[in-house]
C-alpha cells in the first residue's frame, strides 16, 4: 500500500476503537495522524511534481541530442583523404596573410612554418617543431634564406 492508503487505514482503526478526542492520548493520537495525513499529501504531490519534471528532463535530453547531431554532424561520404586543398574547401590565403619563413625539422622531416618577422626580433625567439618539439630555428643565429619552389606556395 502507499502512504495515503495506509494512512487512511490508520484512521479507521482510530475511528473503530472509537478513541475519544477529549482525553489527553487521544488528542495525541488523532494529531499524529494528521500530521501524517499531511505528510502524505505532500509526498503525493512531491512524486507528481518529480515525475513532471522527469518527463521534462527527457524531452530536453532528446532536443538536446537532436541539436548536437545537427551542429556536429558530418558527412559521412565524405574522403578526407582525397581532399583538393586547391578548391575553395580550405582557403591558405586567410591563414597566411604575411611572409612566412619554412625550414624542415632534422627530427621528423616535416616542414615548419613561422612569419618571418621572427627573423628582425631583438628578443631571441626558438621555433620548435609542433611534432616532435625538437628546436628547428633559433634567432640569433646567421641565417640564410632559402626561396620556397613554385610548388611549394603556401
Amino acid at each position: 500500500m502507499d502512504i495515503s492508503k495506509r494512512v487512511a487505514y490508520l484512521r479507521g482503526l482510530i475511528d473503530g476503537l472509537k478513541i475519544d478526542d477529549q482525553t489527553k492520548e487521544g488528542q495525541v493520537l488523532l494529531q499524529v495522524v494528521d500530521i501524517l495525513q499531511d505528510m502524505a499529501e505532500e509526498l503525493t504531490e512531491i512524486r507528481v511534481q518529480q515525475e513532471d519534471l522527469e518527463d521534462y528532463m527527457n524531452i530536453i535530453d532528446e532536443d538536446l541530442y537532436d541539436l548536437e547531431d545537427e551542429v556536429y554532424s558530418y558527412d559521412d561520404d565524405y574522403d578526407f583523404e582525397d581532399t583538393d586543398y586547391d578548391d575553395d574547401y580550405y582557403d591558405y590565403d586567410d591563414e597566411f596573410d604575411g611572409d612566412y619563413v619554412e625550414v624542415e625539422c632534422p627530427e621528423c622531416h616535416d616542414k615548419v612554418c613561422f612569419e618571418a618577422d621572427i627573423l628582425d626580433d631583438e628578443n631571441v625567439i626558438e621555433v620548435a617543431c609542433p611534432n616532435c618539439d625538437t628546436v628547428v630555428f633559433v634567432n640569433d643565429e646567421e641565417y640564410e634564406e632559402e626561396p620556397l619552389e613554385d610548388d611549394e606556395d603556401i
